[in-house]
């Protein structure tokens, strides 16, 4: 087994988004998490017309994917500011959690800007050991994980030539959609403002976990550079999002 630290500590505040004040020998990385909730269930409500609605029944609330860090602890204690390049290794390793209170299988998705020029891949974790796997200690509990076994997915949005996301098409006119009512105002966005998105292959399943009493899944983000990555003044905007994996019928 091999054994990997990481101290971080709980890191509190609020959830907007804001820039990372940043030292000249640091390379600033900003993580903010999008908590995703989804319709897995029809609801209960029925709605009964004759002049006017005369009853209302309960609406059961809609089951929620989370995204949390470490062991099913707030989102806010996911820390990864302040990366200093120049240290070996080159890489920073955090651990964060989808869970629910129910079954569920979802799609992992993250997006990114590419200011930095960090490497972006996602381990699953567990909390048992076998034979090979590297011991990380996050918030005060220990993960295990194998690093030759990355989450399948894949960029949507990337330029095959430049590894930078497309200015132009189907993803950019989601992204600033409706910002504007100027046709095309927004073709011009800064080249590494423009966020890459990317996601699992494959649909993941939650897994029921007695320690937390949640159906959870651990995993490893390691965010990794090269010598050519310098320590400046440079931020990025990091986000993780689960989406539910819905079958819709056709009838």
């Amino acid at each position: 087994m091999r054994r990997h630290e990481d101290d971080n500590t709980a890191n509190s505040g609020s959830h907007k988004i804001r820039r990372l004040p940043m030292s000249k020998k640091m390379a600033a990385l900003m993580v903010v998490v999008a908590l995703v909730c989804v319709l897995a269930v029809p609801v209960t409500a029925w709605f009964y017309y004759y002049r006017n609605i005369q009853t209302i029944t309960k609406i059961n609330a809609p089951n929620a994917l989370v995204i949390g860090s470490g062991n099913a602890k707030d989102i806010t204690q996911l820390e990864l500011a302040d990366i200093d390049v120049s240290k070996e290794p080159k890489y920073k390793d955090v651990v964060f959690c989808v869970y629910s209170n129910r079954p569920m299988d979802y799609h992992l998705q993250l997006a990114h800007t590419t200011n930095i020029g960090f490497t972006y891949t996602i381990y699953p974790a567990k909390k048992t050991e076998t034979t090979g796997d590297i011991l990380i200690t996050y918030n005060d509990d220990d993960f295990y994980f194998d690093d030759s076994t990355a989450i399948s997915g894949g960029y949507l949005n990337q330029n095959a030539s430049t590894n930078i996301a497309e200015s132009t098409g189907v993803y950019h006119d989601k992204t600033y959609d409706g910002l504007n009512d100027t046709a095309n105002v927004y073709n011009n966005v800064q080249k590494n403002a423009e966020p890459l998105y990317w996601k699992t292959s494959t649909p993941r399943s939650l897994e029921y976990d007695i320690e937390t009493g949640y159906y959870i899944n651990y995993y490893v983000l390691r965010i990794s550079w090269d010598s050519s990555i310098q320590n400046n003044k440079e931020t990025d905007m990091v986000y993780l999002m689960a989406e539910a994996a819905l079958e819709i019928s056709t009838e």
